[in-house]
C-alpha cells in the first residue's frame, strides 16, 4: 500500500479504524470514515468520466470535505492541482488552459465560473453514495499533483509529482521528524502549497492524526486548538516562531512538557531565536528543514535538544533516502567547496520531482541526470553538515566582489535594537552598493553604530552597507519566506 498516500489512509482504516485522522475545529473524521469518504468522491468522480491521468484543479481550504475529495481524487489515480482559496476565477480558467484541463472544483458556486464543480453542493451528493470502489495502484510514474510555486523569484511554475515523488517526500518527512503513529500535528498553513499538503502526506503515512487551522494569527484560538487537541507536533516557519517569540514566548513555554517537535522549513532560522527556543522548550525537538517544492525535505538541523551546530548557516546532515553533492558553474561536482568558494547544492533521490508543466527550458535547467540543481549556494563542513551561504540570484555583486545577504543578516540579528532585517542592493549610474533595512524592537531606536561596529568585527569591510534604514515590516510570501523581489522593487 506505499503506492500512493491514499492507500495508505485505506491500510490504516483496517488496522486501526477509530484513530483521528483529520480535525478541523470540532469536528473529527477517523480513519475508517476518511477511508469511505474517499471511496465514495473516487466513485462519484470514475462516475463522471474522470480516469487515472487526468487532471483535476480544487479549490483549497481547512475543512473535511476538501481532504474528503483530495484524497478521492488520488485514490483514483487522477491528477490534483490545489489552488489557493479565493483564487480568481481568471487565474483558475488560466490554470486550466496550461494545463488543458476542463475539470475543475471551487469551494462554492461561481457565477464566473459556471463550468465548474462547487465543492458544498457535491459533497452531499457523494456522501450518500455506497463506498464500492476497487482502489487500483497507480502508475508510479504518473502524476499525483501539479504544485504551483508562489512565483516570489520568478513565474510561477507547476511543480510535476508522482506518485513515486508523493511516498518517497513524506517517508523523508517520517524519517527526519521521528513522528509516532500517535503524533497529533497542527498545520495552520494554506493546504495548496506543498508546506502545509505534505504535512498531512507525512501524518498519512504513519496513521497519526492531523489538525488543520486556518492560519496562526488569532493567537488565542491557535493555543486554545493546541490545548483542545492534545496537539504534540507543529509545523511554523522561522518567521512564525519569531513572531511567536515577540508577542507569546509564555504561551510557547508552557507547551515545554507537551509538545515532541516543532518542524520549520522555508527560511534560515536566526541564531539568536535558536537560543531563545533552547531556554523556552529545552526537550521539544527543532526541527529546520532544507529543500523544496521540488524535492521535499532534504537536509535537516535539530538545534533544541542537540544544542545545536557549531557552524553558523549549518542545515545539517542529508536524510538516508537522497545524496547531497556541490557543483561549480559548468555542473561538474566540486569537491573543495568552501566558505570563501561555494557551489550549487545537487540532489538525487527518488523524491526529485518531474521538472515543471510546460517548462521545458526551466526544468533543463534545474534538473540533470536525475538530479534537483538548487540556486542555493553551499559546501560541506568538515563533520558533514551542508552549510547554507545563501541564494544565487540573491547575490549582491559589488564590482566583482560578492556579498551573501544572509551572512550580513545574521551578523547584524545579534544587534539588541533589531527585530528582523534585509540586506539589498541599491543601482545608481551603473554602481551597486548596499542598503540595510532594519525592523526595530518595539519601543527601541537604532542604533546604527551598533549595527556598523558588529559587521566591522565579524565580515569584510566592503560587506558594510552605505545606507542603513528603519522600515516598518519586511513583507512576506504565505509561507514565511522573506519577498525580496518585492522588497528590492519597493526600497531599492
Amino acid at each position: 500500500m506505499r503506492e500512493s498516500i491514499a492507500l495508505m489512509i485505506q491500510q490504516f482504516a483496517a488496522e486501526k479504524p477509530e484513530t483521528a485522522a483529520v480535525i478541523v475545529n470540532d469536528e473529527t473524521c477517523t480513519y475508517a470514515q476518511l477511508a469511505s469518504a474517499n471511496r465514495k468522491a473516487a466513485r462519484w468522480l470514475q462516475e463522471k468520466g474522470i480516469r487515472p491521468g487526468d487532471r483535476i484543479i480544487v479549490e483549497a481550504d481547512h475543512i473535511l470535505d476538501y481532504v474528503y475529495f483530495w484524497y478521492g481524487l488520488q485514490l483514483l489515480g487522477a491528477t490534483f492541482v490545489p489552488v489557493e482559496k479565493d483564487t480568481p476565477s481568471n487565474r483558475i480558467l488560466e490554470i486550466g488552459e496550461e494545463l488543458q484541463t476542463g475539470y475543475m472544483v471551487t469551494l462554492k458556486a461561481r457565477e464566473d465560473l459556471p463550468q465548474a464543480w462547487a465543492l458544498s453542493e457535491i459533497m452531499p451528493q457523494i456522501l450518500e453514495l455506497s463506498d464500492e470502489f476497487e482502489a487500483q495502484i497507480p502508475d508510479p510514474e504518473s502524476l499525483s499533483e501539479i504544485l504551483f510555486t508562489t512565483g516570489t523569484t520568478g513565474k510561477s511554475k507547476g511543480v510535476m509529482v508522482s506518485y513515486t515523488n508523493q511516498v518517497n517526500i513524506a517517508m523523508a518527512g517520517v524519517e527526519t521528524t521521528n513522528i509516532r503513529s500517535d503524533e497529533v500535528w497542527l498545520i495552520p498553513t494554506p493546504m495548496n502549497h506543498a508546506a502545509g499538503l505534505r504535512k498531512a502526506h507525512i501524518c498519512m503515512a504513519v496513521g497519526c492524526t492531523v489538525v488543520l487551522l486556518e492560519g496562526f494569527r488569532n493567537f488565542k484560538k491557535y493555543f486554545q486548538t493546541i490545548h483542545d487537541h492534545k496537539v504534540t507536533a507543529l509545523y511554523l516557519p522561522p518567521s512564525a516562531i519569531h513572531m511567536l517569540l515577540a508577542i507569546a514566548s509564555k504561551n510557547l513555554a508552557e507547551l515545554k512538557d507537551q509538545l515532541h517537535f516543532i518542524y520549520s522549513s522555508s527560511a534560515a532560522y536566526p541564531e539568536a531565536d535558536k537560543e531563545k527556543m533552547r531556554k523556552l522548550l529545552p526537550n521539544v525537538y527543532m526541527y529546520n528543514c532544507f529543500g523544496g517544492s521540488e524535492v521535499g525535505v532534504a537536509c535537516t538541523d535539530e538545534f533544541c535538544v542537540s544544542g545545536g551546530s557549531q557552524y553558523v548557516g549549518s542545515v545539517g546532515r542529508p536524510n538516508s533516502l537522497c545524496e547531497i553533492v556541490i557543483l561549480d558553474e559548468n555542473f561538474n561536482e566540486k569537491p573543495n567547496a568552501s566558505a570563501q568558494d561555494p557551489g550549487f547544492c545537487a540532489v538525487r533521490s527518488k523524491s526529485v520531482t518531474k521538472g515543471y508543466w510546460n517548462e521545458p527550458e526551466q526544468t533543463a535547467k534545474a534538473f540533470r541526470d536525475g538530479m534537483l540543481i538548487m540556486s542555493d549556494l553551499c559546501y560541506f563542513a568538515p563533520n558533514g553538515e551542508l552549510i547554507l551561504v545563501g541564494r544565487a540570484n540573491d547575490t549582491i555583486n559589488l564590482g566583482g566582489l560578492k556579498v551573501a545577504p544572509l551572512e550580513v543578516e545574521e551578523v547584524v540579528m545579534r544587534v539588541a535594537c533589531v527585530d528582523e532585517c534585509l540586506l539589498i542592493p541599491v543601482v545608481k549610474g551603473g554602481n551597486t552598493a548596499l542598503k540595510l533595512l532594519v525592523v526595530l524592537k518595539e519601543g527601541m531606536e537604532l542604533d546604527e553604530a551598533a549595527i556598523r561596529e558588529a559587521i566591522t568585527k565579524n565580515l569584510e569591510p566592503y560587506k558594510l552597507p552605505k545606507q542603513i534604514v528603519v522600515i516598518d515590516e519586511i513583507m512576506k510570501t504565505f509561507n514565511g519566506k522573506t519577498d525580496r523581489k518585492k522588497m528590492i522593487a519597493t526600497y531599492a
